[in-house]
């Protein structure tokens, strides 16, 4: 995990101190703060272990003890620290010898040496079962193969045969077809010639209806034109 580091400007402000003040307890105790400086710009960066000593420095400066004094009480405090990290290190090392030799003297035991030995006769056996239900599924296999082609050859016959079938069949479908055609066109011939009888009828019933009507006009204009005529000379004989 990367560390996290901040300015000396910010851990001033955390501490509760001036920066100046910062700067001289590093110079006093250079042995307890060892401050990273940027490569860049040369400026400080703080860890949290450098903050907490600074803390522990104040501390110590508010409670006015000298230098050498404070030297003192972190090398203290630097050794109790190393010395409890040493104890629980020394502890984790005899719980895990611990263990060790008590893994050792189960596995070392005449009950696992006999559980070893039914287990690699238990992997044997599963060994003879897994060749003896490979074999027989390689027979099954065969057979189930050989029917296979039995059937395969079964329904190729059954695909010629219906082709044959089905070549007929389309033949005399097409003959119907062909039959039912030409009567079709037989009827649509009839249905034609009656359609055309009708309308021709429908046009001579016309034409001698507009004939009768046109005698009737010429008819009513030629009565029309006598009586103008008779009607002149009476006005004549009057005169």
């Amino acid at each position: 995990m990367a560390i996290k580091y901040v300015t000396i400007s910010k851990a001033a402000s955390l501490i509760g101190e001036k920066t100046y003040l910062l700067k001289e307890w590093e110079n006093e105790f250079p042995e307890f703060l060892s401050i990273k400086r940027d490569e860049k710009n040369n400026t400080r960066l703080l860890t949290s272990k450098n903050i907490e000593t600074l803390r522990k420095i104040k501390s110590f400066k508010d409670s006015n003890m000298d230098v050498q004094t404070i030297k003192q009480l972190l090398q203290n405090q630097t050794v109790e620290r190393t010395n409890v990290k040493t104890a629980i290190v020394e502890n984790e090392v005899k719980d895990i010898k611990e263990s060790l030799s008590k893994i050792t003297a189960f596995i070392e035991s005449s009950d696992v040496q006999k559980m070893l030995k039914i287990d690699a006769r238990l992997k044997e056996i599963e060994q003879n079962v897994v060749f003896s239900v490979s074999h027989q599924i390689n027979e099954t296999a065969k057979l189930q193969t050989e029917v296979a082609r039995i059937e395969f050859a079964d329904v190729q016959e059954m695909i010629s045969n219906l082709s044959v079938h089905s070549e007929a069949e389309r033949e005399m479908y097409k003959e119907e077809i062909e039959t039912e055609r030409k009567v079709l066109k037989r009827e649509i011939h009839r249905e034609r010639e009656f359609i055309k009888r009708q309308t021709d009828d429908r046009e001579e019933r016309f034409l001698a209806f507009v004939k009768q009507h046109q005698d009737r006009q010429e008819r009513i204009k030629l009565e029309q034109r006598s009586g103008f005529s008779f009607i002149k000379q009476m006005i004549g004989f009057a005169k």
